[in-house]
């Protein structure tokens, strides 16, 4: 697994484009690609007031390729190995973290079928977040979760009339592991629905408290 990480380039046109309609990254970040592999993870992050494109991947993706659409020429960003953090994952181990999600519930019909709906108010977007980490192979430490951000995304996908809406919600907080075969699989494999339009990255940092 690698993690990669692109400046952008907000004075960008195409920038600009992408940070309102999803599809717009995704497509470029499955071209950066020489042949098909498992899903890849994506996510906006803003470090020191700087904004990047985050990208989690099995294969090492061609950087230039997405730097020469969003980013400026000379700076087209790093990738490192993620193999040597998932290594340290352990149960018991305690980690901050920070997720960008969609988190979502069903709200059931007449004619038997669910309709999903997101979740706006911040109490429900953390009683989601609590609940999927039961199944995630970790528990959320109480009280340190924190929702910094939320964003409607509506877009047109291609070959498609109807707009697309998808609430991203951006968590922090403190966690620890459960269960370390199931916490790397979410890790790798992201949280929730709309993996492909840039949620669902969960990253780490070990916390030394």
């Amino acid at each position: 697994m690698y993690l990669s990480r692109i400046p952008l380039d907000l004075s960008n046109r195409k920038t600009q484009i992408a940070l309102v309609s999803p599809n717009k990254f995704h497509g470029a970040i499955e071209e950066a690609f020489t042949e098909r592999q498992g899903r890849n993870l994506w996510r906006i992050d803003v470090l020191k007031n700087e904004m990047y494109l985050l990208i989690l991947s099995p294969m090492k993706p061609d950087l230039e390729y997405i730097a020469n659409q969003f980013s400026k020429p000379d700076n087209c960003g790093e990738t490192k190995e993620y193999e040597a953090l998932l290594n340290r994952v352990k149960e018991g181990t305690v980690w901050q973290f920070r997720l960008v999600a969609n988190p979502t519930y069903s709200i059931k019909r007449e004619n038997g079928r669910g309709k999903v709906a997101a979740h706006t108010v911040e109490k429900y977007q953390i009683e989601w977040l609590e609940n999927q980490s039961v199944k995630r192979g970790f528990s959320v430490l109480p009280d340190t979760v924190r929702v910094t951000g939320t964003n409607w995304k509506i877009f047109s996908k291609r070959n498609m009339n109807q707009k697309v809406r998808l609430l991203e919600v951006a968590y922090e907080g403190m966690l620890k592991v459960e269960n370390g075969a199931v916490f790397k699989d979410t890790l790798i494999n992201g949280i929730g629905r709309e993996k492909a339009y840039g949620m669902g990255l969960m990253t780490i940092i070990e916390s030394r408290d």
